[in-house]
């Protein structure tokens, strides 16, 4: 019991005021055993490897989700769902499924040094150690008993950067359960490092520093987990003194619920109830090292330190990526990210096309860092907002309309015309005697070629135009010209060759038609209409082109007697009326040859290389095995080739790439400098970077410790002025940084303390402590003052409360407390338990102010006050093969059955591979135990149970009682031979099925006898004879297995095998004599057997050497027989076997014989046998 001063102190050690906790570690041979010879399993040589996916026998159940499966990596972990390699551990709680138990998360590299092992394990002697652990670390779960085992040990392992020389760590993770409840223990033998190499890390070369390793456990939800106390700090180079169990370098904790539990020691000194030194949400965990109790710190995520007291710096391991800028916040932490990257930690890269959005289908692309709208088809603009006019080019031919479409048109075609674009059909051919060819009265007949005139007389030609030469045919009032009678001089009014057209003023378009059939013609500079005169007036000639002949914008070419239309593109016939498809619309050109058309034909123009009508005729291709690299593009050049280079390439075939300064990288005027495959800029003044892309600020300049700071800029040559404080001066003259060209501040200068401790100015041997302009004295105990110089006394202060006793002693003062109270002043209660409330029948447990018993065996109550009464007369009701029966009495008298409510009854194996516990009602006195082997030894246990309000039951003594199930029977049972007074058996026993035999018994009863005689024989036996039986007697025959023959146990017995009912045989007649024998026949005698009520008839056999005569002769009185019908001179056997009835069978004895010689004459002989 602690009282007073000795609890201060105990205080004072847990508050680190003291010596800290023990240093240890667990010796290898406190390990789990491991390694090959264990029949462990090794993980392959590879750094950030692992095991692979092990298939596990029974499922495991951790953080509330049972796993079939788990990988045991190499950096230290053991992992459900998926492996991990990453090998800088991040700090708990982590997402994506990363579901682990960590011993230690580091950087591990086996290749260097050190193996990993692991093994399943349900070997008897590990499920034992497992089972005492949990029972041992958790006491409230003292009817736990492991089933499985899973042991993985990292062995002298090292770091990534180390070598063969280099520090090396041993721990190990021993996970347990048994199907419900599961539990991890950490075993920590030599923990030297904590830290790779690796950048990410941070380690040095010794493996300390930087981001140490990660313990405890994480659900990979994110939001649950558990961190062994100095994860990922320094201290966990001090895991292996550390623990939770009161073993320094082993930790223990239960897993299988939706949060850890942490193990602990049971006993009512608690550091962590009395203290409470954690803070910010952290866990108190005490050490249960006894004498010396100490406590640790298990820190929610974003702080850390011995009493979680400090806010962890997130941006310290350099989350965020691609130049981003971390800004640390209270468990967290955002990065602000340069212009192209996004996401939380500026992991994303950003394209242009991200703030780009295309209309009507279209797609982004980026191209030189800007957005393009690639459009889909009929649509146009930046953002592809244009719809395309397709009408625009007027497709639709023959006076088609056009219907314009999405990437589309369609044509709505007058008659007769169809196809695509009204291309296909034809205008009806016009009447050729239409235009009145036929002149001078001629008449105009419609041919298949054109007309025909037929000319009056006097005239002739194609049109009648020609006159015969006879007299002048110039009409209203022409006048023939001289020397040529077909020359007419019109009067005004009139008009033509003869004159033949009177002109009218009506006027007149080519819409529009003249009266009386009269013709719209022009006649000085306006269209009028004209009459034709009689033939035999003089009148001139129309065109033939005056009807407009050709359609679709053909144009009339008239001749003296006919005309001719000149088609436009696409149109051909006499008048232009049949639409010509485009000879070179069906693309007839091959390899990239022009189609052209002239006239009815088409003629393609082949490239370098091919010939032909189509140039489907190729000439070897000497581009066709690539000769241009870089993304050169090859051309055929006179028969050779030539390579066009992409920008920067040259050469013949582009191989020679461009100089890296080719593309200018260098910004705002840096100079680029060829390194050959690589480039770089030398800035101008102001500028830095890779690129010359960012403007030298050295940011605002550094504090210097005691100085005050001025700057007038953070740019190129920017000034920045440093003045000490009272007490300091500068180590140099220099007290100006400046801003230079490499974007940093020139060295600072510093401020040193004056040191006002060289006059020694304290006194009694006072330690002097400088400060800034003055100093301070530390004073021993027993002296105070500005210079140590006045001796005090401590109890001056009267420091004790309660009544606590102050004794003075060299300037420091000790309370002794009253009874009752402890602490450094006697200001803390006693503990609720200093009393001892619960007696001897109790173990008390203190919390918040009060305390409650956890009773011993035999009691119950608050205070363990009340006797907890057993059971009595516990006894076996039936055994069989699987199962027992008992039955008991309740405790007597009415106040003690009240008392409890049920009982426990516990039943295991004697050699401990079996144990179970079944809760009975307090209502019953009986119990089935049940799926028990056969023939096995049982451990029978039956308490009296109180459940409490705690879920911590009390439990009275037990009542034992030893029992062993049946043993299985024996297996093929059967008679082997039967005399007259022995039967003979055997029968066999299983290897496996009878491994628990021990012996046989072999059991005979004679249906008068009263009671069985058995014999009892080893379990080597598998046979026996019956012996001094009675001849014709039923006997039933018993075999059954035994165990247990050992002298500490009763045997029990096997249900009997099936009975055997076995006949003796009767016995044969005595006496067998030839009493006469002839050359035919024998006369042969015997006794009766005795005794021969039974008899019912004998059996003859007569036997030669070549065969055998049987005779059935039913009188079982007979005492004689006469053989006949035998031949003289020849050797017989007889035999004579007696017959018995037997329930409807019978039983025939063994034979007697004798053997006889017939007479060759009238003389007899007898051999007897």
């Amino acid at each position: 019991m602690l009282r007073g001063a000795a609890w201060a102190l105990l205080l004072a050690a847990a508050l680190g005021l003291g010596v800290r906790g023990v240093r240890g570690a667990v010796a290898l041979a406190d390990f789990y055993p491991f390694g090959t010879e264990r029949g462990d399993a090794v993980t392959p040589k590879q750094d950030d490897g692992g095991s692979g996916l092990q298939p596990l026998s029974v499922p495991f159940p951790f953080f509330g989700a049972e796993h079939s499966g788990l990988y045991v990596n190499n950096n230290g972990v053991v992992s459900f769902l998926k492996e991990v390699s990453q090998f800088t551990p991040a700090a708990f709680p982590i997402a994506k499924d990363r579901c682990v138990v960590a011993a230690f998360w580091a950087d591990v590299d086996n290749r260097r040094a050190g193996d990993v092992y692991y093994r399943e394990a349900t070997d008897p002697a590990t499920l034992r150690r497992a089972t005492e652990d949990v029972r041992r670390y958790f006491p409230e779960l003292q009817d736990f008993s492991a089933t499985w085992v899973f042991i993985a040990t990292w062995h002298r392992v090292t770091f990534f950067g180390g070598s063969s020389s280099s520090p090396v760590n041993t721990f190990q993770t021993v996970l347990i359960t048994d199907g419900k409840f599961s539990f991890t223990i950490f075993n920590y033998e030599s923990i030297t490092w904590t830290t790779g190499t690796h950048a990410s890390s941070g380690g040095d070369t010794t493996g300390l520093g930087g981001i140490a390793a990660q313990a405890g456990f994480n659900a990979g939800d994110g939001r649950r987990y558990f961190s062994i106390p100095g994860s990922r700090t320094a201290d966990m180079v001090e895991v292996e003194t550390t623990t939770n169990v009161g073993v320094p370098g082993r930790w223990a904790f239960r897993i299988d619920d939706a949060q850890v539990r942490v193990g602990g020691c049971g006993h009512t000194t608690s550091v962590c109830l009395a203290l409470r030194p954690c803070l910010n949400g952290g866990k108190c965990i005490d050490d249960c090292i006894t004498g010396n109790p100490s406590y640790s710190c298990s820190c929610l995520s974003g702080f850390t330190g011995r009493r979680c007291h400090l806010d962890v710096n997130e941006c310290a391991s350099h989350p965020c990526q691609n130049g981003g800028t971390c800004t640390h916040g209270i468990n967290s932490f955002s990065c602000r990210c340069p212009a192209g990257f996004g996401g939380p930690t500026c992991e994303t890269a950003l394209s242009p096309c991200d703030t780009r959005e295309c209309e009507n289908g279209g797609r982004c692309q980026a191209e030189s860092g800007s957005a393009v709208c690639l459009c889909q088809a009929g649509y146009t603009g930046t953002a592809c907002e244009t719809d395309v006019d397709e009408c625009a080019s007027g497709p639709c031919l023959n006076g088609g309309s056009c219907v314009d479409l999405v990437g589309n048109f369609t044509c709505l075609c007058s008659e007769p015309f169809a196809g695509p674009r009204c291309e296909t059909g034809s205008h009806p051919v016009p009447d050729p005697c239409l235009s009145a060819p036929c002149q001078n009265g001629g008449t105009c007949v419609d041919a298949e070629e054109g007309y025909v005139c037929e000319c009056p007389q006097g005239f002739t030609g194609l049109d009648c135009r020609e006159r015969t030469p006879e007299h002048c045919g110039c009409r209203n009032g022409g006048r023939c010209l001289e020397a040529n009678t077909t020359l007419c001089q019109c009067p005004p009014g009139f008009f033509g060759l003869l004159c033949e057209f009177e002109v009218t003023a009506t006027p007149c378009n080519m819409n529009t038609q003249c009266p009386d059939g009269g013709y719209c013609m022009e006649y000085g500079g306006s269209y009028l209409c004209v009459c034709h005169t009689d033939h035999n007036v003089s009148h001139s000639l129309p065109s033939p082109c005056d009807s407009d002949p050709c359609f679709n914008g053909g144009s009339c070419d008239a001749h003296e007697d006919s005309y001719t239309c000149e088609c436009p593109r696409g149109f051909h016939g006499r008048h232009c009326e049949k639409a010509r498809p485009r000879l070179c619309s069906s693309g007839p050109c091959r390899n990239g040859g022009t189609c052209k058309e002239a006239g009815s034909e088409y003629h393609c123009s082949c490239p370098y290389r091919f010939t032909g009508r189509h140039c489907e005729i190729g000439k070897p291709d000497s581009c066709a095995s690539g000769p241009c690299h870089n993304g050169g593009t090859c051309f055929h050049y006179i028969g050779k080739y030539k390579c066009d280079c992409p920008p920067g390439f040259s050469g013949r075939h582009c191989e020679i790439a461009p100089s890296p300064c080719f593309r200018s990288p260098c910004s705002n005027g840096g100079t680029c400098e060829d390194l050959g495959t690589d480039f770089s800029c030398r800035c101008r003044a102001g500028y830095m970077g890779r690129r010359c892309q960012a403007e030298v600020d050295c940011g605002p300049p550094a504090e210097v410790k005691h100085a005050t700071l001025r700057f007038n800029g953070t740019r190129l040559g920017s000034v920045a002025l440093y003045k000490c404080d009272h007490g300091y001066s500068l180590s140099s003259p220099n007290h100006v940084r400046v801003c230079q060209p490499q974007g940093v501040w020139s060295e600072p200068p510093q401020c040193h303390e004056t040191d006002e401790c060289q006059m020694q100015p304290c006194r009694n041997g006072g330690s002097c402590r400088d400060l800034p302009g003055a100093f301070v004295c530390q004073c021993p105990a027993g002296f105070t003052g500005v210079h140590c110089e006045t001796e005090v006394d401590a109890c001056d202060s009267s420091p004790c409360q309660h009544g606590g006793r102050c004794e003075n002693g060299g300037g420091a003062y000790l309370c002794v407390c009253p009874e009752g109270f402890f602490g450094y002043h006697c200001e803390t209660v006693s503990d609720p338990c200093f009393s001892s409330p619960c007696g001897g029948r109790g173990y008390c447990l203190a919390s918040n102010g009060s305390h409650s018993c956890t009773c011993k065996v035999g009691y119950t109550g608050k205070d363990c006050a009340k006797e907890l009464f057993p059971p009595t007369a516990l006894k076996v009701e039936r055994v069989e093969e699987s199962g027992v029966s008992i039955s008991w009495r309740p405790p007597e008298g009415q106040a003690a059955r009240q008392m409890l409510d049920g009982y426990a009854v516990t039943y295991a194996s004697s050699d401990g591979a079996y144990r179970r516990t079944d809760f009975v009602d307090r209502s019953r006195s009986s119990h089935q135990l049940r799926a028990l082997a056969a023939g096995r030894a049982y451990n029978i246990s039956v308490f009296s149970v109180k459940r409490n309000a705690n879920n911590k039951n009390d439990i009275s003594r037990p009542v034992l009682l030893l029992t062993r199930t049946r043993p299985r029977p024996v297996e093929g049972l059967e008679v082997t031979n039967v005399t007259a007074s022995t039967i003979s058996v055997r029968w066999a026993l299983h290897r496996i099925r009878h491994a628990t035999v021990s012996g046989v018994r072999v059991s005979i009863r004679h249906p008068e006898a009263q009671e069985d005689q058995s014999t009892d024989m080893d379990k080597s036996v598998d046979k026996f004879t019956f012996g001094a039986l009675l001849p014709g007697r039923r006997y039933t025959i018993h075999v059954t297995a035994l165990s247990g023959l050992g002298g500490q146990e009763p045997p029990t017995e096997s249900l009997a095998s099936a009975p055997l009912h076995v006949w003796t045989r009767p016995l044969p007649p005595a006496n067998l004599t030839a009493a006469r024998v002839t050359a035919t026949s024998a006369h042969v005698v015997w006794d009766t057997p005795t005794p021969s009520t039974l008899l019912e008839a004998y059996v003859i056999n007569v036997t030669t050497s070549q065969s055998t005569k049987s005779r059935y002769v039913p009188n079982g009185r007979l005492t004689s027989y006469t053989v006949r019908d035998l031949l003289p001179g020849r050797r017989y056997q007889l035999s004579v076997t007696a017959v018995q009835s037997a329930e409807g069978d019978q039983l025939h004895s063994e034979p007697a014989h004798l053997y006889i010689i017939t007479c060759s004459r009238s003389l007899w002989t007898a051999e007897g046998e």
